[in-house]
């Protein structure tokens, strides 16, 4: 019984220790490049016991609200990159529009956007699905011919393209065995072979 007594707090310390490694550091990338290398500006950091990011996304506002500890910084959504929530979400902030990176370590970034459609009985969300080349480059949304004329130079990417997708829901299919995207993974395959 004694044996069992010992092993219980070091169970408990290794779950807070593994639980405290999990957590996600909310704040802001000023630029592509700073998301790209994973850089974050206003961070939360943990001697600071009050830290909120608010983005105001409801609303469609054009700032952005940082508050640490006493301290309050507004920044303009067209003036920084995107953000990371505490839920470990990466988001995009491009021409007005705040887009989800659902891949945020493949080279084609994906992303999502969710509207409200439909008159007021029929209220329903549509998600859609949108690319950028990488992460500076303009976001269009994910179609095949989007592709082709984004990659235009690539031939041989196109062709895989063709090859591989017949319809452009198959873009944003996810591959849980190679634990990535369809297209990231072909376009891998294209650069491997270039």
């Amino acid at each position: 019984m004694k044996k069992s007594v010992l092993i219980f707090p070091f169970l408990v310390l290794g779950l807070s220790t593994e639980m405290e490694a999990q957590k996600v550091t909310e704040g802001v990338y000023l630029s592509a490049k700073d998301f790209t290398s994973g850089k974050i500006s206003y961070e939360h950091n943990q001697n600071i016991s009050n830290h909120k990011l608010y983005v105001h996304d409801s609303f469609k506002k054009s700032t952005i609200k940082i508050v640490l500890g006493d301290k309050t910084t507004v920044l303009y959504k067209d003036s920084v990159y995107g953000y990371r929530s505490d839920d470990n979400s990466f988001y995009r902030f491009y021409k007005s529009d705040e887009y989800k990176i659902i891949n945020h370590s493949e080279k084609i970034l994906l992303y999502s956007l969710s509207t409200t459609e439909g008159a007021p009985r029929n209220i329903h969300q549509v998600t859609n699905y949108y690319f950028s080349k990488d992460a500076g480059s303009t976001i269009y949304p994910l179609t095949k011919q989007n592709i082709k004329t984004a990659f235009a130079n690539d031939t041989k990417f196109i062709e895989l393209v063709n090859t591989y997708f017949e319809f452009d829901s198959e873009l944003y299919a996810y591959d849980s065995t190679q634990k990535m995207y369809n297209l990231s993974r072909t376009y891998e395959q294209y650069l491997k072979d270039k």
